[in-house]
């Protein structure tokens, strides 16, 4: 059949506005975000004043759905199957997202691939915490109390970023730590107050604040390469075991393939938010350092953490809540 110049001027225009319509129209119903890990924590309360505030931007309601479980797995999974129809997006770390082949035994999962990054939001380190009976006041003495534990010395966390890193300081101190997993901060915290655990690893966050400041718990050391006013008052582990460095990155992802008009104006509209007055010191309320990222730098994060892992494999055995 035969088709005329104008004709598919036509058709091209019609298209054009119809790409134009659907992008000015994003989003026209709610916008959902999975976080991986549960109700209460730091990330928990990130994600949710995030969420809010992007509503009001776009005129839409923002939910957060806690989809935790399976060392943070569940929720990755649940937003890499979800329908790329820009009305999906999960928020996370890079090395949550780079864990779960490990984690599920499922190479089919492709951290690079699996997932497309969005945005970046800003990095954390964790605090080696203990409860406020132990003898250990500073990283030096920590260690002295740990290794006179004949069956070691338990250390609870909320994950396997949780469990490689006190798998690696274990190792590189020469300490036996067993770890404890929970299912995300809140329940860590709580089980260190009741005395059930004597230490932990966790990112900053307010309940850990007002309990240290009650005299219930006192940080020891931090896993930032220097010191961090996220964790006020301690020293690096770096500082006496060189090179340990366990920093945590946060982002936006989001199924690979959705529409890039949803993509690009979720990721203005996030930044907007995150350019807010007053927004650095209330995530580092949240125990979050704001660093906003760019989807190529996320993936250049991505690799970075993938290749970290593979080579803290080679030489420290972890079990992955097995």
């Amino acid at each position: 059949m035969f088709i005329n110049r104008r004709s598919i001027l036509v058709a091209t225009a019609g298209a054009a506005l119809g790409s134009l319509a659907w992008a000015q129209a994003w989003p026209s119903k709610t916008i959902r975000i999975i976080l991986n890990f549960p109700a209460g924590g730091p990330g928990d309360a990130v994600t949710r004043y995030i969420a809010q505030r992007m509503g009001a931007l776009l005129g839409q309601q923002v939910v957060v759905e806690n989809r935790s479980g399976g060392a943070g797995a569940v929720g990755i999974l649940a937003a890499a199957n979800a329908p790329a129809d820009g009305y999906t997006f999960l928020y996370t770390t890079v090395t949550g997202v780079v864990q779960v082949p490990l984690v599920t035994k499922d190479s089919s999962f492709d951290p690079l691939k699996s997932l497309a990054p969005v945005m970046g939001v800003g990095s954390t380190p964790m605090g080696l915490f203990v409860h406020a009976s132990s003898p250990a006041t500073d990283f030096p003495s920590f260690l002295e109390w740990a290794r006179k534990q004949p069956a070691g010395l338990d250390i609870g966390g909320g994950g396997p970023i949780v469990e490689i890193a006190t798998a690696v300081l274990a190792r590189s101190a020469n300490a036996k730590l067993v770890y404890v997993p929970f299912r995300g901060t809140a329940p860590v915290v709580q089980a260190a107050l009741a005395g059930d655990i004597k230490a932990f690893f966790s990112t900053p966050s307010p309940v850990i604040t007002e309990n240290a400041k009650a005299g219930k718990l006192r940080a020891v050391a931090v896993t930032s390469a220097s010191a961090s006013n996220l964790v006020p008052g301690v020293e690096p582990i770096a500082k006496f075991i060189p090179g340990y460095v366990q920093d945590i990155n946060f982002g936006f992802f989001a199924p690979p393939g959705i529409p890039a008009e949803a993509a690009t104006r979720f990721g203005s509209t996030l930044a907007t938010v995150l350019a807010e007055p007053g927004m650095k010191e209330r995530l580092a309320g949240f125990g979050l350092s704001l660093q906003p990222a760019t989807a190529a730098e996320v993936t250049r994060l991505t690799a970075r953490d993938a290749e970290t892992i593979r080579k803290t494999l080679e030489t420290t055995p972890v079990k992955f809540g097995e």
